[in-house]
């Protein structure tokens, strides 16, 4: 049988476990003030345990604060009575001051008492049945003033070339008070980002909260990938907490769209078709349009052929396309199918988009080939010659 643990100074207990290397047992969870549940049985698997299906020997530690208020609703697991009682002095036995409950059966009873105001680790039982029905009551001194770190957000994502901003929260715990520092650090390899902070150092007031504005700046060649940035507040003391942010590096670009993928234009006539360029990544700067024609004739133009895109924002061109002639003695332009390629450029980044064009009518009849056009004029030429040569040999002669 496992020895219950006699009453002793808590930290002392703690420093001789940590030597030794041992463990104490997981502690029941607790409200506050300390409240708990407890099933107990003396029939195997005996025991005490914060579920009927968690019963074990010893029971689950219950840890408090000195003079804390302690409330412990408690059942009988195996319908037999049972009391519950904490063993300040050691002895095995219920002293007059010490916690005992009254009996309780399967039914329940819910016992509340004042903890004892020593800090140290001492043994509950049940006393009607003290074999394997023991655990640990664990009476622990109040925590001291100190302070948390945290970041909001506490992931980004960085363009190369550009910055971000993260909110680092110092949070006082307990009543502390005082002057804190902020320094950070980047992940492999370090020093590559770099950051810096709006107020450093930081006063954190009693029982409040001191904010600092964090800002991440990456070099235009850090290459894409994930990086960590950890921010140590560390007062004058002992006192030293962190916290990290996680940081994501992408290339800026853009992206191009069209309003319409297919275009149709009768001759002599002309359509547009919208250009959209949209930021990717928080990409900026000048992109100029261009396009090239899979075979010669519609004319094309831009509205706007070089357009400037803010970080996150999008512009538009309209691409005009035109079938008519460009002047009274030029060629009709030619009917039939075309592709027009439009192409976004900005330094090293080229994106494109195509729109599939159709000259000529949109009733769905066909157009004509340019020769078959040309064919139709010159019969037609001779056809009204004909007519004329006709008429003159019809026409009687003048006698002389």
């Amino acid at each position: 049988m496992i020895r219950p643990l006699k009453p002793v100074a808590l930290p002392l207990l703690l420093i001789t476990a940590g030597m030794l290397g041992l463990t104490l047992l997981p502690a029941l969870p607790r409200a506050s003030p300390a409240s708990f549940t407890l099933f107990g049985r003396i029939s195997l698997p005996a025991g005490w345990g914060p579920t009927t299906t968690t019963v074990t020997s010893p029971g689950p530690d219950l840890t408090v604060l000195p003079g804390e208020t302690v409330t412990v609703s408690l059942t009988s697991d195996d319908g037999i009575p049972h009391n519950w009682g904490v063993d300040y002095n050691g002895n095995g036995t219920p002293d007059t001051g010490e916690p005992l409950s009254n009996s309780f059966g399967s039914t329940g009873k819910t016992y509340s008492f004042t903890a004892t105001t020593t800090p140290g680790i001492y043994t509950y039982w049940c006393y009607l049945h003290k074999g394997p029905m023991f655990g640990n009551f664990i009476v622990q001194s109040p925590p001291g003033p100190n302070y948390s770190v945290s970041s909001n957000p506490s992931s980004l994502t960085i363009p190369q070339g550009g910055s971000a901003n993260s909110t680092v929260s110092i949070t006082s715990l307990n009543n502390f008070a005082g002057s804190v520092t902020l320094t950070s650090s980047s992940s492999s390899p370090p020093g590559l980002l770099t950051s810096s902070f709006s107020v450093n150092p930081v006063m954190v007031p009693p029982s409040g909260t001191a904010k600092s504005n964090f800002t991440i700046s990456v070099p235009t060649g850090t290459s894409p990938a994930s990086y960590s940035i950890t921010v140590t507040a560390k007062n004058s003391t002992t006192f030293s907490h962190s916290a990290t942010v996680s940081v994501t590096v992408v290339i800026p670009d853009f992206k191009i769209a069209l309003s319409s993928s297919s275009l149709t234009v009768a001759p002599g006539s002309s359509e547009n078709v919208t250009v959209t360029l949209t930021s990717l990544n928080g990409f900026s700067g000048t992109v100029s349009l261009t396009f090239t024609l899979s075979s010669p004739g519609p004319q094309v133009t831009f509205s706007h052929p070089s357009v400037t895109l803010s970080s996150r924002g999008s512009v538009s061109s309209t691409l005009t396309v035109s079938a008519a002639s460009s002047g009274s003695y030029s060629s009709p332009v030619p009917q039939g199918n075309y592709s027009v390629n439009v192409t976004g450029t900005s330094g090293s980044l080229v994106h494109s988009a195509t729109v599939a064009l159709t000259v000529g009518s949109s009733s769905g009849a066909g157009a004509l080939p340019t020769s078959a056009i040309i064919g139709v004029g010159i019969a037609s030429v001779v056809a009204v010659v004909a007519a004329i040569v006709y008429f003159l040999r019809r026409r009687p002669r003048t006698k002389t």
